[in-house]
């Protein structure tokens, strides 16, 4: 590996977005390419965890009023709103920065690196603190219920004073690997409960969650962002980060996969 490559996309719809993330992972396996793809979702997107319990839980037509689309991520996890967020997703082959739990935090890292450089204080959720001499056991994920991802800092995650800004997930497979999270610019998630079967349609209900609209008298630019994490993920790796593009079999690879995601029999499986 010398450098990283850079994929900045605009805004996209939900199914397309995942489907690439998707198909740069297959890239990531077959060839080695390593990848940090930064993004946006248009419309909004409610998007659940690979193996989330949603059947039943979720009004699909009360997204569809709103012009919010539902898919499910390749990826575990639970419920999140996209919308006034930039999404980061990074690609790698396995083993290229260590075991799952040794990536997660490394990236998470990465992406706190480069947050701080705008001023945001943020840091990475700790097993245990270092000075116990004997470190407490890993608290495990949460079991994937209709409970928003937003709630509930994870080991390893990025926060700013114990709440969560970044909401990620990693899954493997073929060789490969896929890490993607959500960076909040401006925190929509109390959308996740307006849109659960029975629960009235709130518009304030506290999510959890904390964005850079909540930690800072500005809200950056899409691109003054980008460009701090680019850098965080230089740090942390000593790697350029250098743009690229998408070559023509990662695109037909994308185009071949979005049926999936757009199937209701995938987005409702569970």
């Amino acid at each position: 590996m010398e450098s990283i490559r850079l994929l900045i996309d605009e805004a996209l719809p939900g199914v397309r977005n995942m489907a690439v993330d998707e198909a740069l992972m297959r890239s990531a396996g077959a060839a080695g390419v390593v990848t940090l793809r930064l993004y946006g979702w248009e419309p909004g997107c409610l998007s659940f965890g690979r193996n989330q319990e949603a059947r039943g839980a979720y009004d699909a037509d009360a997204a569809a009023d709103r012009g919010i689309d539902v898919l499910r991520r390749p990826t575990g996890g639970r419920s999140v709103y996209h919308h006034r967020e930039l999404t980061y997703s990074v690609t790698a082959p396995v083993g290229s920065w260590g075991s799952l739990r040794e990536t997660y935090r490394r990236i998470n890292r990465a992406l706190a690196t480069g947050l701080r450089e705008l001023g945001v204080s943020a840091s990475c959720v700790e097993d245990a603190p270092e000075n116990t001499g004997r470190r407490r056991p890993t608290p495990r994920a949460p079991r994937p219920t209709p409970r928003a991802c937003f709630r509930d800092p994870l080991p390893g995650e990025v926060t700013v004073e114990g709440r969560k800004l970044i909401g990620s997930a990693q899954w493997r497979d073929g060789g490969a690997f896929l890490q993607h999270g959500s960076i909040l610019l401006a925190d929509e998630q109390h959308v996740i409960e307006a849109l659960r079967k029975g629960d009235a349609l709130s518009t304030t209900q506290e999510s959890g969650a904390v964005s850079l609209a909540d930690v800072l008298d500005e809200t950056p630019s899409e691109a003054r962002l980008s460009c701090a994490l680019v850098h965080g993920f230089e740090r942390e790796f000593g790697f350029d980060v250098s743009p690229g593009s998408l070559t023509a079999d990662e695109l037909n690879e994308a185009e071949a996969r979005m049926p999936r995601f757009a199937d209701p029999a995938w987005t409702w499986r569970r």
